[in-house]
């Protein structure tokens, strides 16, 4: 583990090692920037995990109580549905074991306004 000066700007700082902090760190590093990744939680190895899906909520989450919100389905649906945002090396990552879901059809609409649909993209 290297250490840093405070004020070097060549340092890239990510908070979060997910898949969105876990991706960026590693394609920086391979292009031979320097990048620390903070993260709250624990590095956990196979056999530290627990193999009962409610019983790993207690290890993986974080402690304090967050729920869904927004104008979101599921908040709508269930609006006190605990948000599992997984504190560990990986993020949600480790929770979501890699599933990857078929995107909802909102998801197809992008912030620019161009609509795009399932169908198009086949």
């Amino acid at each position: 583990m290297a250490n840093f000066d405070l004020n070097d700007t060549s340092v890239v700082c990510i908070v979060g090692s997910g898949v969105g902090g876990g991706t960026l760190g590693n394609e920086l590093a391979q292009r031979g920037i320097m990048v620390v990744v903070l993260e709250a939680g624990g590095r956990y190895e196979i056999p530290d995990f627990i193999n009962d899906e409610w019983e790993s909520f207690t290890q993986l989450a974080w402690k304090d109580m967050r729920t869904t919100s927004g104008s979101w389905r599921v908040h709508k649906d269930f609006p006190n549905l605990p948000a599992r945002i997984v504190k560990a090396v990986g993020g949600s990552t480790v929770h979501w074991a890699g599933a990857s879901l078929r995107f909802q059809e909102h998801e197809f609409k992008s912030r620019s306004g161009k609509k795009l649909s399932r169908g198009s993209l086949m």
